[in-house]
């Protein structure tokens, strides 16, 4: 047996095929795995209680490779009989396989080198050619796209059979959504895509897709689907879970479905980390902490930065430290706003958080619950940066400029181009490979650098349109409370841009 670098009690791939009555074309399935030029796999068949001969076919190929599970009762559809699936395979890596359809011979080499080829990608997958009953090829390839994620919101363009996906990437999103009994596959790519997943598409036929009228797609009803939605019960003692309701189920809510599900791994709520720098200006910094602990709505650890504040600000913040979650650095000196920061990303990345949040002292939050209805849009899609409506900016009323509105979560947002520092809200992942130039001290460069580099790893950047801070005191104000910092920071200005 040809190996890749696995072992019989522990292979680099699994491949799971759940099936209900199909014997025969499960043979034939069962048969192009085996069949593959790569051979460092396991294959666990999930028998989903059939009543035909699929125990006897799968037990006749005597391969120690294939492990053979039947469940008791009859699930209904194939979402339970994947993640039983996953839970019982061994392999860093897993395939699936519709028993009704079949593996070109090259299907898991090319996967296999593809997404091992490259430490970001999560997921890849191949085309699929369309072969009717009679075994004829149709001429024309099955649905298919390059990996967009506009794309994908709209329609599917990924099949069940065509992919491998990392191990870990399936417990990270807590595998297949078992209240659904149809467009399942479609239901889990958007949740990996909205988790941040990588995906990447081997543009090479793979998979032959078999059309015949036994398939799910052209059983499943309306009706069936209704009677679906009633089946609740066995989630009301898992903690914060909300089942589905009638509107998800009938337009399926793309952009709304929750990312974190219970059948892999239980569900935890989110760790929220929020960064503020300061220096001097400490009536300032206590009306924003104070706004902050009022009407945030969520739990958070906050980390400080203090850049050699002389006003009192340090000795404030001592007290502070003991009576609130919180780490705070002090620096001797003003080592500016980009280095501070990337202390703070630093020192935060050291702890297991699933958001950061950057807010600076000068933000005084209005609207009650602001970081709670933010982490329920995060559990949604974690690409998604967010920041409330600024009031109080002399230049940008309410923040950038909004280029197009919609709703998520019921909640209005304004998208746009550029996120203002003075409070943004994003996935934890985003500061994996970004920190700020030292070499820029404006403030605006630093906005303009993150809001960029969201924008090119597929972050889409949002305000929140009804939930309001403010920039305390307005520009006005702080240049009438602080006229020196105003006229230190023109100099500044000046200076760097000879202007």
């Amino acid at each position: 047996m040809k190996k890749q670098g696995g072992s019989l009690d522990m292979p680099n791939v699994s491949v799971i095929i759940s099936t209900f009555n199909r014997s025969e074309r499960l043979k034939k399935a069962i048969q192009s795995v085996l069949d593959q030029t790569f051979q460092d796999f396991e294959i666990i068949v999930v028998d989903d209680a059939s009543k035909d001969s699929t125990e006897y076919a799968v037990k006749n190929f005597n391969d120690k490779r294939i492990k053979y599970i039947k469940r008791s009762k009859n699930f209904g559809n194939d979402t339970k009989p994947k993640n039983e699936g996953i839970l019982a395979s061994k392999g860093e890596y897993i395939a699936f396989l519709d028993s009704d359809n079949t593996y070109r011979k090259d299907h898991l080499q090319a996967l296999y080198q593809a997404i091992t080829s490259d430490s970001r990608t999560d997921v890849v997958y191949g085309d699929r050619w369309l072969i009717d009953e009679t075994g004829k090829i149709k001429p024309q390839l099955g649905v298919y796209s390059e990996y967009d994620p506009a794309i994908l919101y709209k329609h599917n363009f990924i099949d069940t059979s065509d992919v491998l996906v990392k191990r870990e990437a399936l417990f990270k999103v807590g595998g297949w959504d078992e209240r659904f009994s149809k467009y399942v596959d479609w239901n889990l790519w958007l949740r990996m895509s909205k988790a941040g997943l990588f995906f990447k598409r081997v543009p090479l036929v793979l998979t032959d897709y078999y059309l015949h009228s036994e398939q799910k797609s052209s059983k499943v009803t309306t009706e069936n689907e209704k009677k679906f939605m009633e089946w609740t019960g066995q989630f009301e003692n898992i903690p914060d879970w909300k089942p589905i309701t009638k509107r998800s189920i009938e337009d399926f809510g793309a952009y709304d479905l929750e990312i974190r599900l219970p059948y892999l791994g239980e569900i935890k709520e989110p760790r929220v980390a929020i960064f503020t720098l300061t220096h001097d200006r400490l009536d300032y910094t206590k009306e924003c902490f104070n706004s902050l602990h009022k009407t945030a709505g969520f739990p958070f650890k906050h980390f400080i930065f203090d850049n050699g504040s002389k006003d009192g600000t340090v000795e404030w913040l001592e007290k502070y430290e003991k009576e609130h979650d919180s780490l705070i650095i002090y620096s001797d000196d003003n080592k500016g706003i980009s280095i501070g920061s990337n202390r703070m990303v630093d020192a935060i990345k050291s702890e297991d958080f699933d958001i950061i949040v950057k807010v600076d002292n000068d933000c005084n939050f209005i609207t009650d619950g602001w970081l709670a209805k933010m982490v329920d849009i995060w559990k949604s899609n974690h690409r998604l940066a967010l920041s409330p409506y600024i009031q109080g900016l002399r230049d940008n009323p309410g923040g950038a400029m909004r280029i197009s509105y919609g709703t998520v979560k019921n909640e209005y947002v304004g998208v746009t181009k550029h996120l203002g520092g003075i409070c943004h809200f994003v996935d934890a992942d985003a500061y994996k490979f970004f920190r700020w130039d030292t070499h820029d001290f404006l403030h605006s460069r630093q906005d303009l650098e993150l809001s960029r580099y969201l924008i090119m790893n597929k972050f889409q950047l949002a305000y929140l349109e009804n939930f309001f801070a403010e920039h305390y005191h307005g520009t006005e104000g702080q240049e009438k409370d602080y006229p020196e910092y105003f006229e230190r920071r023109k100099e500044e200005k000046t200076k760097r841009y000879e202007t």
